[in-house]
Parts: C-alpha cells; structure tokens; sequence
C-alpha cells in the first residue's frame, strides 16, 4: 500500500499486509504473474439491430468479476463475462471507461470513444 494510505499504519498494527492485489505503489497487480496490471482493450459492437456493447479485454482471470461488479455498480448498466473472459457492457461506455481506467493508471486502447 502507498504511503498516502491512511489505513497503512492500522493494518501494519495489525499484522496485515492487505489484499495482495496491490503493489507498494498501489498500483493493480495481475494476480496470475505478479506483475502490474497496465492495459486493456475496448471495443465497440452493434448487437441486434439497433443495440450496442462495448467489450473490455485483458483484464486478468482473477479481477474480471471484481471490475465487472464495479463497473455494473458505478455507471448503472448491465453486463457479463464470455467464456473468454472478455467483459461485455450494454451501452456505449468507451468513455467512461477510458477516464476510470487511466485514473486508475490503466492505459487504453482499442476503441476509446
């Protein structure tokens, strides 16, 4: 956990060392190498006529449902994983996604807007 985090102190006292799914920096980790989870894909796909999706990829197995919920939640849409682990989101929300993702220091590409 950064420096800045004002629970840092608390959970040292504690003995705990947090999630796992941050480094020191607070930056997201891929829980399947270690490393830092940096980038993923959107896209942008006209289902049934007149209905869009916009697709998220590269997400890491182990934090898909976790962003999936988040995303649901916070921008008030539907959404599923594929069997590919690909994030389907009803609507156009390459937008809103691309400003959450690079506040969260995740870059962006494919289809952004």
């Amino acid at each position: 956990m950064g420096s800045d985090n004002p629970f840092q102190k608390l959970f040292s006292e504690a003995g705990l060392e947090g999630t796992g799914t941050f480094d020191a920096d607070g930056e997201a980790l891929d829980p399947e190498t270690g490393k830092p989870f940096k980038q993923v894909v959107l896209g942008y796909e006209r289902r049934g006529g007149d209905k869009v999706v916009t697709t998220v990829r590269d997400i890491p197995e182990a934090r898909t449902e976790e962003i999936l919920g988040f995303i649901k939640k916070t921008f008030g849409t539907g959404g599923t994983i594929n069997d590919d682990g690909l994030l389907i989101i009803q609507g156009d929300r390459r937008a809103q996604l691309t400003r959450w993702f690079e506040k969260q220091d995740i870059r962006v590409k494919g289809q952004r807007d």
